[in-house]
């Protein structure tokens, strides 16, 4: 007798399905693991082609004067830093604190290349015309700034 069951006939092309799709999922996580690990993809771009020993972080010693870097609203320049003095009345502040024109020169000496930014807050005109005179006579960069 030769009765077939109804259902035989797709036993098979639902267990090759099944393998099929266990492959697609072992086959896509062991590429992922691959280009993880391999710096082909999927990993941290930042590190992608360089050496291990390229690709440590470098520590980054900073400068005791305050050398603050320009706003990218700004023009960019071959400097990238400068030294903020305002000038607010008759008083010269640099870092917050009040200085004379005497100090804030020798602070500008010291770190030749270094252009200085002026601010006006509330300057008096001597004092303002005073620092711009000075800087001059010392050859020193400067801009004059709103803020």
């Amino acid at each position: 007798m030769n009765k077939r069951v109804k259902g035989a006939a797709v036993a098979p092309i639902v267990i090759g399905l099944a393998c099929l799709a266990v492959g697609v999922v072992i086959g896509a996580g062991g590429m992922w693991y691959y280009m993880s690990t391999h710096q082909g993809g999927l990993g941290d771009a930042e590190d992608a082609g360089l050496p291990p020993e390229e690709a440590a972080v470098t520590e980054v010693i900073a400068p005791e004067m305050d050398v603050t870097e320009v706003p990218l609203t700004e023009p960019v320049t071959e400097n990238l830093s400068y030294i903020k003095v305002a000038v607010s009345g008759s008083d010269y502040i640099y870092k917050g604190e009040a200085f004379t024109l005497e100090q804030i020169l020798a602070i500008v000496r010291t770190n030749p290349g270094l252009p200085v930014r002026i601010a006006d807050d509330g300057a008096s005109l001597r004092a303002y015309d005073a620092l711009i005179e000075a800087l001059d006579e010392t050859g020193a960069e400067y801009a004059e700034s709103n803020s």
